[in-house]
């Protein structure tokens, strides 16, 4: 089957975010359908109208508003760097990426939908802005899933909004969502088919990402540190002196508007894969940091959001807490879970058990076409 599959993908620093498009890409290739990348750069933030009445929600989602636009600004500056230069995203996509050859923006995909069997959204944090990420230039005979996309931990939107997406999200034949949060909006919206699934890294391991794996040339023992630019309670200084105190060195990759004056690593996507995988230890305020040092079964520090990101934790909170990892968010020494025992066999069963149900409820949808 043909699968059109819209999500973000022109990031030119966040390596989670092209790495949970190869992943579903891949997965379904491997189910035996034809996935290809929908390439559409939209809009950030949300584009229903301003209310008066709805004031207290604006307010209240300023930090998602703020944070959208620094990644979108992040992006530009980070796309005029020499470092993207190494960390060559464009060459993944071109080798390991079926995408179209056209770019969409809001317009010309209404009017011109890229032909295909069935439309995936996801996965990422896609949904609460575009309404395009909500699959509105789909043909009606066509079928519609959403896999693992996120509000980012949003729970309420301005009222328009909120009915515009309900009746888009009304001719999905699949709503699989990635936080419970989501899912909770959309049996609010009336979405009772809503359910949750992991995010699409999770559905691969170690063996399938083997094939784009780089080997780097490294200290024998490091400190893999990645950080996006949200803030976090943690010092960097405390980081690099707990290092030191280990005998570790550290390798560090910024991302997202992340910035700071010390010495940083531009690696591609295979590299940053192959330093998580032979890290004696990664720490990280990402997602996808954290479920690749899951993944490749690293003792991780994961570094919590604050400042008003706070709700962003959650994903990570969840994910931990279902693989009894949870003592691995840092909460004030680093010394402490690094000397835990790491028993990874609880995400190695979750991880099973999630893949199947995966493959359970997207058979289910193919099978009706």
């Amino acid at each position: 089957m043909k699968i059109g599959v819209i999500t973000f993908w022109d990031s030119k620093d966040n390596y989670g975010q092209l790495l949970q498009c190869y992943a579903l890409q891949q997965y379904l290739r491997k189910l035996g359908h034809e996935p290809f990348l929908i390439k559409y750069q939209g809009r950030s933030g949300p584009s229903i109208g301003f209310k008066w009445k709805n004031v207290l929600i604006y307010i209240g989602n300023l930090p998602t508003y703020v944070r959208l636009f620094r990644k979108v600004m992040a992006n530009r500056l980070y796309s005029n760097e020499s470092n993207n230069h190494f960390r060559q995203f464009d060459r993944f996509i071109a080798e390991y990426i079926i995408s179209t050859d056209k770019l969409y923006d809001a317009e010309y995909i209404k009017r011109n939908p890229p032909i295909a069997d069935a439309y995936i959204c996801g996965s990422d944090q896609i949904w609460g802005g575009d309404v395009i990420y909500y699959l509105p230039f789909t043909p009606d005979n066509s079928k519609k899933i959403a896999y693992a996309p996120s509000f980012g931990g949003i729970k309420r939107f301005d009222e328009g909004y909120e009915e515009v997406i309900k009746k888009y999200l009304s001719r999905f034949d699949f709503v699989g969502v990635r936080e419970q949060s989501g899912v909770d909006l959309c049996h609010r919206l009336g979405i009772s088919k809503a359910v949750r699934v992991v995010d699409p890294t999770l559905l691969l391991t170690c063996d399938d990402y083997a094939r784009i794996q780089i080997k780097t040339k490294k200290a024998k023992r490091y400190l893999f540190l990645y950080l996006l630019g949200s803030p976090i309670t943690c010092r960097i200084s405390t980081i690099y002196r707990f290092a030191r105190k280990k005998g570790l060195e550290v390798v560090y990759v910024a991302s997202q508007g992340q910035s700071d004056r010390r010495k940083k690593t531009y690696p591609q996507i295979g590299e940053w894969i192959d330093y998580i995988a032979n890290a004696e230890i990664v720490v990280t305020n990402s997602f996808h940091g954290t479920v690749f040092s899951l993944i490749y079964q690293k003792k991780f520090v994961t570094l919590p959001l604050t400042k008003g990101y706070e709700r962003m934790n959650v994903r990570i909170e969840e994910l931990l807490q279902v693989c009894k990892l949870d003592f691995a968010i840092y909460n004030g020494n680093l010394s402490k879970i690094y000397n835990r025992e790491f028993d990874f066999s609880t995400f190695l069963d979750y991880q099973k058990i999630e893949k199947n149900k995966s493959d359970k409820y997207l058979a289910t949808v193919f099978s009706s076409v």
